[in-house]
């Protein structure tokens, strides 16, 4: 079964009251915010030229982020270290470009849902499915998206896709 459809069924599966659309499912390796339109035609350029090998990911037990509030249902992706690696070298160009980012850890992990109030049942269910698991798979990309905030949620677009390879 698909990725998109292991995730959709298992979100199904929770109590949530604003689930995300499978077109939204993603894994951000860095979130670059607002920025110019020149500092991303710049950072194109350096993706253009940015070399790394395709990475293994697997989707690996739920996860809630936001404390004794949370706010945030996750499907949490394994940290490989081929992933951690990749991530960091795009943060690097990143900031090498010229955009500033926020400095904080990297967990690496795909959206399901974005809460209004967590309860028992959400955490009950969050524990009961930390088993959820989906087989390893092979991202031989990154992209670039731009993220349209609206009334009943985000909505994400391709700008630009960069294939990986080991070459």
């Amino acid at each position: 079964m698909h990725i998109g459809a292991q995730l959709l069924l298992q979100s199904r599966k929770l109590p949530v009251d604003r689930p995300q659309p499978p077109d939204n499912y993603h894994l951000t390796l860095v979130f670059l915010g607002e920025q110019p339109r020149h500092m991303l035609e710049d950072l194109d350029m350096a993706l253009d030229r940015f070399h790394a090998p395709p990475v293994t990911v697997q989707i690996a037990g739920l996860g809630l982020f936001g404390g004794m509030k949370p706010d945030n249902l996750h499907a949490t992706v394994r940290p490989d270290p081929a992933l951690m690696d990749l991530q960091a070298r795009l943060e690097r160009l990143v900031r090498r470009a010229g955009i500033e980012i926020a400095r904080r850890k990297f967990i690496p992990h795909v959206t399901l849902a974005y809460l209004r109030m967590a309860n028992a049942d959400i955490e009950l269910a969050v524990a009961r499915d930390m088993g959820f698991a989906t087989e390893p798979f092979v991202a031989d990309a990154v992209s670039l998206f731009r993220v349209h905030q609206g009334k009943r949620g985000n909505s994400y677009d391709v700008i630009a896709r960069y294939p990986l390879s080991n070459r």
